[in-house]
């Protein structure tokens, strides 16, 4: 009985992150939009379902859980947002470090023409 209440508990825990990665990605296309009903046919399609679907997973008293390639792509898209979140924020770091760089240039050459004043 423990292998059975084991395997339970690991699709738990699968359903726990495909709903997680479904609602991110939600929320994300909702901040992107302004509509929440359209995030739920945006990331529907994307992912190979219906938004009806979509809606009655995240809800409270939620759906099934999805079928494996419904849950595989949730998984995969959100990898994918969070791999492009990543990216613009290593190019916004490196843009902020040359941005310093050109004012720290700039206020070395403005005190020395001061001091040669």
């Amino acid at each position: 009985m423990a292998a059975k209440s084991a395997g339970r508990k690991a699709m738990n825990g699968v359903a726990n992150l495909t709903r997680s990665a479904a609602a991110a990605l939600v929320d994300r296309e909702e901040r992107r939009t302004g509509s929440r009903m359209v995030a739920y046919e945006i990331v529907a399609q994307t992912v190979g379902t219906s938004a009806t679907w979509l809606r009655s997973f995240l809800s409270t008293n939620g759906a099934k859980e999805p079928r494996f390639t419904v849950g595989l792509n949730l998984i995969q898209v959100y990898r994918r947002v969070c791999e492009r979140v990543e990216q613009a924020g290593d190019r916004e770091r490196l843009l902020k470090e040359e941005i310093d760089a050109a004012l720290e240039s700039a206020r070395l050459l403005l005190e020395a023409t001061e001091k040669a004043n």
